[in-house]
């Protein structure tokens, strides 16, 4: 039926084309600091959740940030968006959109939105928040949309801060400018959250994306996206192995890291390095690794180190001769039990552990098949003791993951071939 429509190239022309930077925080951390302005907790070790759970001890912190950004003031160039970005004119007001992490309260948001609103004098602020009341209308999901396009139509520039809310649904075309202000995240509500600049409004725009981390260096945002992208790209490509997904997906995305004298567009083989390097990739994988292969036992022996849990499922499988097949549709044979939301989030660490290190298993054995290195670990104790120390888990542990397909052959070759 579908080789009776066209294609509608005028709609594809009106999709945007979009840029990702690296924004590195530690210019304007380093400023607050020296100038005591900040609490010792945001000192020793900053982050975008110590601000979010006070945003008045880290005020000269994010103060500095929003007129870098904005206003290209404070001496902090490699933050100032306009020589970054290149930005010589703008079409129609500036409208930006800044989110912060998910989990901040909505006290706190107001009190971030008050702090942007004195500091950008000039800018429209808008927080989305169901505190805040906007011409006396609260703010809730269903009305923000209609009150950002309100706020835009004055003409002024606009920033709008965010947490939870309009991360989906939310379609503003005029939005040119994306902040994530927040350390990590969920892969899908980081995609989403991206997703917010590329509203089309015309064929000329540009959805600009900044991540603004206080260590590029465990910066992972951008990964996800790009790794979901490349999953998605080789499952129509089947011939493709997922770092030749990546390879052609990182081709159609331009990334840039931002240096005092203005971006520097990273090249595919840099990034890839650089991913590996941080170890973004493991974690990304980690965190989109399908659980519902394993079953509830597994969970808990996963969260609880149980090395010996896996050892006996091993033995059994081998005397039974069952195949990885036979094995999940008889998950319910021991009793399935309810795992508590910290056994999932212990489990996950456990298997992005093991992800973020395969090079170690790899190189240690000079196998290029993942499951021929754990045939030669588990034929050598001096191996098996090696994996226990750097891994926390046995080596039997690991085998059941791979049997399961909870870790894949193909994310062993990307790993390990971008090195």
């Amino acid at each position: 039926m579908l080789k009776h429509f066209a294609i509608n190239t005028s709609r594809d022309m009106l999709v945007p084309d979009f840029e990702c930077y690296q924004m590195d925080l530690t210019g304007p951390v380093n400023k607050a600091i020296a100038a005591g302005e900040v609490g010792d907790e945001f000192k020793e070790l900053p982050s975008w959740a110590k601000f979010a759970a006070n945003p008045l001890k880290a005020k000269g912190f994010f103060t500095r940030v929003l007129e870098g950004l904005f206003l290209g003031q404070g001496g902090n160039d490699e933050i100032n968006v306009d020589l970054q970005a290149n930005i010589l004119k703008r079409k129609g007001p500036r409208v930006a959109m800044m989110f912060l992490p998910a989990n901040t309260i909505n006290e706190m948001l107001e009190l971030v939105g008050s702090i942007a609103k004195e500091t950008l004098g000039s800018f429209e602020v808008i927080t989305l928040c169901g505190s805040v009341h906007v011409n006396g209308i609260k703010v809730n999901n269903r009305r923000a949309q209609g009150m950002t396009h309100e706020f835009i139509e004055n003409g002024k520039p606009v920033l709008i801060i965010a947490a939870k809310m309009a991360q989906r649904s939310f379609s503003v075309p005029e939005i040119t400018e994306l902040y994530l202000a927040y350390d990590r995240g969920d892969n899908g509500a980081t995609i989403q959250k991206m997703s917010r600049t590329l509203t089309p409004d015309g064929v000329d725009k540009v959805g600009r994306i900044f991540s603004l981390s206080f260590d590029p260096n465990r910066d992972d945002k951008f990964d996800a996206m790009i790794i979901e992208t490349a999953l998605n790209y080789k499952k129509r490509h089947a011939s493709k192995s997922l770092r030749e997904s990546m390879h052609d997906v990182l081709r159609t995305i331009d990334i840039f890291s931002c240096q005092k004298d203005g971006a520097i567009k990273m090249q595919v083989d840099m990034y890839l390095q650089a991913a590996l390097a941080r170890k973004g990739i493991g974690r990304v994988l980690g965190k989109i690794v399908n659980l519902n292969l394993l079953t509830s036992h597994d969970i808990s022996a996963l969260a609880g180190g149980n090395s010996d849990y896996f050892r006996n499922e091993r033995q059994e499988a081998a005397k039974s001769g069952k195949t990885k097949e036979s094995t999940k549709k008889n998950k319910g044979a021991k009793g399935e039990i309810n795992n508590t939301g910290k056994e999932i989030v212990k489990a996950r660490e456990v298997i992005t552990t093991i992800l973020e290190n395969l090079d170690v298993i790899i190189n240690g054995t000079n196998n290029k098949i993942l499951s021929e290195a754990i045939v030669t670990i588990e034929n050598d104790p001096e191996y098996i003791h090696c994996v226990e120390e750097e891994f926390g888990v046995g080596i039997d542990t690991i085998s059941h993951l791979l049997s399961q397909g909870i870790i894949k052959q193909e994310w062993a070759e990307l790993l390990y071939d971008v090195a």
